[in-house]
């Protein structure tokens, strides 16, 4: 099985330490650049409409890590080209009694319905951003609302250089018909496609 990793080395063109993840002592956290909708969806090779089939945990054969592979069924591709079915692979699991958990990473409940950030790299499929690159879905009488809850160690780029991501107290709430409406009109050229 291979492992690309662009969700982890690959924020908008920053390279996050690889040597993070081989260390011998467990990963206490991971640092990311934020990144909004728009740019997310432009680095993304599909923005898709899924629910979240089974996942499965091995060892990655040159590192000796667990690996989770999750199966994504694609409900409705909002921009870009995706199968009706594909596997991401992130890295981290427990497999023999050992536990690798990456933090800031997405997490996935079989039968949850979610919009994804997906990458496709010769073949394999991941995350664009971690946790950012998933969205849950909540179906309510006025519609079907994004929600996302964001952890510690995302950075944005201020006058001053690096600076932590302060999450706006209230967030404005959206929905799943004006969040595909947005992103088309910010990235028309990117279209929907199977």
């Amino acid at each position: 099985m291979k492992l690309r990793l662009p969700s982890l080395l690959f924020v908008s063109g920053a390279v996050l330490s690889l040597a993070l993840l081989l260390s011998v002592s467990p990963v206490c956290a991971t640092s990311a650049l934020y990144l909004s909708d728009v740019e997310q969806a432009a680095q993304s090779t599909a923005v898709v409409v899924a629910s979240i089939g089974e996942s499965k945990v091995g060892l990655h054969p040159q590192w000796k890590r667990p690996i989770t592979t999750t199966t994504v069924h694609v409900q409705e591709v909002i921009l870009g080209k995706a199968p009706q079915q594909l596997t991401i692979e992130q890295l981290g699991g427990t497999i023999d009694g050992k536990t690798l958990h990456i933090p800031g990473d997405a997490s996935f409940r079989r039968g949850e319905r979610c919009v994804l950030f997906l990458r496709q790299l010769e073949g394999e499929w991941f995350l664009t951003a971690m946790q950012q690159s998933k969205y849950e879905l909540r179906e309510e009488r006025r519609g079907t609302f994004l929600r996302r809850s964001l952890s510690a160690g995302l950075f944005v780029w201020g006058r001053d250089g690096l600076q932590p991501y302060q999450e706006p107290p209230t967030r404005p709430v959206s929905t799943l018909d004006d969040f595909r409406t947005r992103l088309r009109r910010a990235l028309p050229e990117r279209g929907a496609r199977r």
